[in-house]
């Protein structure tokens, strides 16, 4: 119900500012132009709609060179599903990837972990600046035509706005929940510091084991705590170690409805793939695999929707063949995935699951 009221929250707040900015701009456009043409109309519907793409544009550019200021260096940068990511070599190369939720991202490596002196607000607010900066930039630049201005600054300063205040896990609420406790500050080094090494082709085996000591949920538990909960969660898988991802899941299961919208479909999807190998009977595996959520993410091309739909097939529908189809597409996909380190792991499972169907199949 809490989860509920707070993304109705969002919701009003995200329509709220948008009916403002669309007054404010009216009133702006007609009071310096009070005969608006069919022309004048359709330049700032444009406007609006060039203004949004490039709005996502100057935000992730902004965490990129505020992100630089601080220390960090680059790792990829994304808009939409166009990425861009930096090599071991020092060339940057372009690939397809979509992040449900979210319609950009600029990753960075962070600096080596002080406690106490970790630098996270001007990367993570560097985006709102950006986009703050750039309204005023363009501001001054088009005030000859006020309809292009005005269209540019109200989508500036809504992306901003809706960026800034704590909603959802956007960057306001990033800052929010690292602000309030060493503890907390660290959790987000370590997903910086993860992103890098597997971009950097180490596989979650690799990492340090210490990040998968949880750390306490101080001053309360938060999507945070559980973003390394779900690096315990890939670790397991690719030890292929069943007893303690099936522990680990279940426990997660059990907080279903307090998890942020992306963690809620990747539970479902590895609870699928792990309750398909170890308990094939389980009542649950008929609802995750008809979730709607769940069948909206497997159609991306990634090499772990296939890994899971593979399982699936195999040890619950007992189709050989369209399992080890599906994990012959998935070695298709090895370029597809989001970094090196990740595609070696599934490449890992890949195999394993491969082998056990030739092994026990007449396929």
């Amino acid at each position: 119900m809490k989860k509920k009221g707070k993304k109705i929250g969002s919701i009003l707040i995200s329509l709220i500012l948008g009916g403002i900015g669309g007054y404010f701009g009216g009133y702006l456009i007609g009071k310096n132009n009070p005969h608006l043409s069919g022309l004048d109309i359709l330049t700032f519907i444009f406007a609006l709609v060039i203004s949004y793409l490039l709005h996502i544009i100057i935000h992730e550019a902004g965490h990129g060179f505020f992100g630089k200021l601080s220390g960090y260096k680059m790792v990829s940068y994304r808009v939409f599903s166009f990425m861009w990511v930096w090599q071991k070599d020092g060339t940057i190369a372009f690939k397809r990837f979509k992040v449900p939720g979210t319609l950009g991202q600029c990753l960075m490596a962070p600096p080596t972990y002080v406690k106490g002196k970790f630098p996270f607000r001007l990367y993570l607010l560097g985006g709102v600046l950006a986009n703050v900066i750039a309204c005023g930039v363009i501001g001054i630049l088009f005030a000859f035509h006020p309809s292009i201005a005005t269209a540019f600054i109200i989508v500036g300063l809504f992306t901003a706005v809706t960026n800034a205040v704590p909603i959802g896990f956007n960057d306001g609420m990033s800052i929010k929940v690292a602000s309030a406790s060493e503890e907390q500050q660290y959790l987000l080094y370590m997903q910086f510091e993860v992103n890098y090494q597997l971009n950097q082709g180490n596989s979650y085996l690799d990492l340090p084991k210490s990040f998968f000591e949880l750390v306490p949920a101080k001053p309360t538990h938060t999507y945070f705590n559980d973003s390394q909960q779900f690096l315990r969660v890939a670790r397991f898988l690719e030890e292929q170690d069943w007893t303690q991802l099936t522990e680990q899941l279940e426990s997660l299961w059990s907080r279903l409805d307090e998890l942020i919208s992306l963690y809620q479909v990747e539970l479902k999807k590895e609870l699928l793939f792990c309750l398909s190998i170890t308990k094939p009977d389980d009542p649950r595996l008929v609802q995750l695999w008809s979730d709607k959520q769940v069948k909206a993410s497997l159609k991306q091309p990634l090499m772990g929707n296939k890994r899971i739909e593979a399982a699936y097939y195999y040890f619950v529908e007992h189709e050989d063949k369209t399992a080890l189809n599906c994990l012959n597409a998935g070695n298709d996909l090895v370029t597809r995935a989001p970094n090196p380190g990740d595609a070696k792991a599934e490449l890992k499972l890949n195999h394993w699951l491969q082998k056990r169907i030739l092994n026990n199949s007449d396929v």
